[in-house]
């Protein structure tokens, strides 16, 4: 299946030569050069004469076939300049013929003045069939890479509360999702691997090694490990005379943060989201599920409203927006079930408008939720019952979180998102909290649209159909969703699973802004999910506030409808000008270090107008001491600088170092200008 999103390569022919033995080598970005050897079919990659990926082979398997791999029989290379959406640069490429008469070519792709190369593998051939091909391959190897080497487990999704995870490089292998990052914590340098399509395969990255070197590494497009990727069957099969691997970054930095980052905005940039940018600022507001939930009402919303227009007018973004988000159970206000009278929906937009805020609204357009009932239920705004929009698999059907998968392709499914999305936007919501999209990209025995053979394809077909039904007339915002895939067709996500009112449940959402952060370049914003309040002490608000602020927008959870003690206090945060502020260029703060397994990073960091503004976090129960090194966050040696404390607004004057004492769990949060 042909990719939509990327414009074809303009190639204007350089050079050509056929059947060539030797070596060819291509010097690229600062000190980088790229070799490849024709003799044995392997390429290198090398920083300042030194190898970070040495030998490096492409595989793949054909069906009902074992696992082939591709050596030095070239029939000829090539190098081509090349312009495409993210810039210019030349093209090499290699195509050999293998023993089983499929001809291969491995692409490479050096931009101009870019520190990293893009790869890519195409099979041809007479009735392909494959769904499996590694465009990277390295075994066997010893690259000195650091000192106690760190790799880094990228989830696929947000789902079942799963956490990123640093982990010490070893012979075990550490299976990653789109995204591999192998790093030396005492000084920053790190090896970056990662996929940049995502519309039709799911890559997994595999990495082995020791405390000092890298072993092996394996880019793997047709992974689909059921702990992460969900499904629980093999990766879909693509036929034809053509088959592409997705295209592959791999570049090592001095700093695996900038190279994160830089991967996100590379990213972003040759794969154009699909869903038009959100311009009217970053989104600031309230979400029904954080306390509210199932026992949603109308009373409970309006009551809401009024307490953002009376108790919390400042709290609002630069545009002077706030949105009250209705999550799952709306339909309680409306008599009839999804298909009755969304009138009482009508009433609650028109008072939000009338007290100046947006009103969101919620929808998991491809789960199930009444299986139970049967097969022969109809859905919603169709003739097709929901037994046939099940999607299949080779264990029957995907149940997870209590929710069926449906098929995105299928035109029940269809009909009944353009029937119940429709009635959304007629009422008037500006946002739209859109929830267990990972459903959508599972795997399938067949889907009703024969064309799409994989779940990432079929993902590819539903998300596009929601983007164009919501006519650009909401904020679309991602919760339960594949991580990378969804920034084409969400302006926010959620960066990891829900997150109530405890200093864990503050840990677990900063877990995944430690290793997650860089998706704020991806997206046009990345959310900590409902900011829940009540029943903790003040200092694990503070900290369930700032972890909000540092992951680059505030939603709010309590039920606001009722009066609390502690929104006293709170409500003098909520209405802080200066704290506010801090969001209002939409995005995340980035790690100043690195945490062990599953916890998150202490220390953020994100300079906004010439000012530096640092959080610091103490996760436990006990007394903690940290400290920071002002150079390690762009500040100067000895230069002496103003802080500020954003809570109890007292100052101080420090110098090369920031000391943070604390007594219990909770955040420093302050401001450092220059005196």
């Amino acid at each position: 299946m042909q990719n939509p999103k990327i414009i074809s390569i303009l190639l204007v022919f350089l050079t050509a030569c056929t059947t060539a033995i030797g070596q060819d080598k291509i010097n690229y970005g600062k000190g980088l050069s790229f070799a490849y050897d024709q003799n044995e079919g392997v390429f290198s990659l090398s920083k300042d004469g030194q190898p970070f990926l040495k030998d490096v082979g492409v595989r793949y398997q054909l069906k009902h076939q074992k696992e082939t791999t591709v050596t030095g029989h070239i029939v000829r290379t090539k190098k081509e300049k090349f312009s495409d959406q993210a810039g210019k640069g030349v093209c090499y490429s290699v195509i050999s013929k293998s023993s089983d008469g499929v001809e291969t070519e491995q692409l490479f792709f050096f931009y101009e003045d870019k520190p990293f190369v893009v790869t890519q593998l195409v099979l041809k051939g007479k009735n392909l069939s494959s769904n499996h091909l590694v465009p990277v391959a390295v075994q066997g190897q010893s690259l000195a890479l650091g000192n106690n080497l760190q790799t880094v487990f990228v989830p696929f999704d947000n789902d079942t509360f799963i956490s990123y995870e640093s982990r010490e490089l070893n012979a075990t292998p550490t299976a990653s999702a789109e995204v591999g990052i192998v790093y030396d914590p005492s000084n920053h340098k790190g090896l970056i691997v990662a996929s940049l399509e995502q519309n039709t395969w799911k890559t997994g990255i595999l990495t082995t090694g020791d405390q000092n070197s890298l072993k092996d590494l394996s880019v793997i497009n047709g992974f689909t490990e059921t702990s992460i990727m969900r499904d629980s069957m093999e990766h879909g099969y693509l036929e034809g005379e053509r088959i592409a691997s997705s295209k592959i970054l791999i570049g090592y930095f001095d700093d695996w943060r900038s190279g994160l980052e830089s991967y996100a905005k590379f990213h972003r940039v040759l794969t154009p989201p699909y869903v038009k940018s959100w311009t009217e600022g970053t989104p600031i507001g309230w979400n029904s599920w954080g306390v509210i939930k199932e026992k949603l009402t109308y009373d409970k919303a309006v009551g809401t409203v009024d307490f953002f227009a009376h108790d919390i007018p400042a709290f609002r973004n630069e545009n002077g927006q706030a949105f009250i988000d209705l999550d799952s159970f709306w339909d309680n206000m409306v008599p009839g079930g999804m298909s009755g009278d969304y009138s009482k929906l009508k009433e609650f937009v028109a008072y939000c408008k009338s007290k100046g805020l947006e009103p969101g609204v919620y929808w998991a357009p491809f789960t199930d939720w009444g299986h139970g009932g049967g097969p022969n239920r109809k859905a919603e705004g169709s003739t097709h019952t929901f037994g046939e929009m099940w999607t299949k698999t080779a264990k029957g059907y995907h149940d997870l979180d209590g929710g069926r998968a449906l098929d995105p392709t299928h035109p029940g499914t269809r009909a009944r998102m353009q029937f119940i999305l429709s009635r959304l936007v007629d009422c008037g919501f500006r946002m739209i909290k859109i929830d267990f999209l990972s459903h959508a990209a599972i795997e399938s025995t067949g889907f009703y649209d024969a064309n799409i053979r994989t779940g990432m394809q079929a993902y590819d077909v539903g998300m596009r159909h929601l983007v164009d039904l919501l006519q650009d007339k909401m904020l679309i915002y991602a919760a339960i969703s594949p991580s990378i895939a969804t920034s084409s067709y969400a302006h926010m996500r959620r960066i990891a699973c829900d997150a109530w009112n405890t200093i864990g449940h503050t840990e677990y959402t900063l877990n995944s802004v430690t290793y997650g952060w860089w998706q704020t370049f991806m997206y046009d914003f990345i959310d900590a999910d409902h900011l829940v309040f009540t029943g903790e002490n003040i200092a694990v608000n503070q900290a369930r506030l700032v972890s909000g602020i540092v992951t680059g927008t505030i939603i709010l959870g309590d039920d606001f409808s009722k009066k609390e003690p502690w929104q006293d206090v709170l409500k003098g945060y909520l209405n802080d000008k200066e704290l506010l502020s801090v969001v209002q260029d939409g995005k995340s703060f980035r790690p100043v270090g690195y945490a062990e397994g599953k916890r998150a990073s202490n220390l953020y960091v994100k300079v906004v107008d010439g000012d530096t503004y640092l959080a610091a976090f103490n996760f436990d129960k006990t007394t903690k001491n940290l400290s920071v090194d002002l150079t390690n966050i762009g500040l100067k040696k000895g230069k002496k600088y103003l802080a500020k404390d954003l809570f109890s607004k007292e100052t101080a004057t420090v110098s090369n170092q920031a000391n943070f004492s604390f007594e219990q769990e909770g955040v420093k949060f302050i401001r450092i200008k220059k005196q």
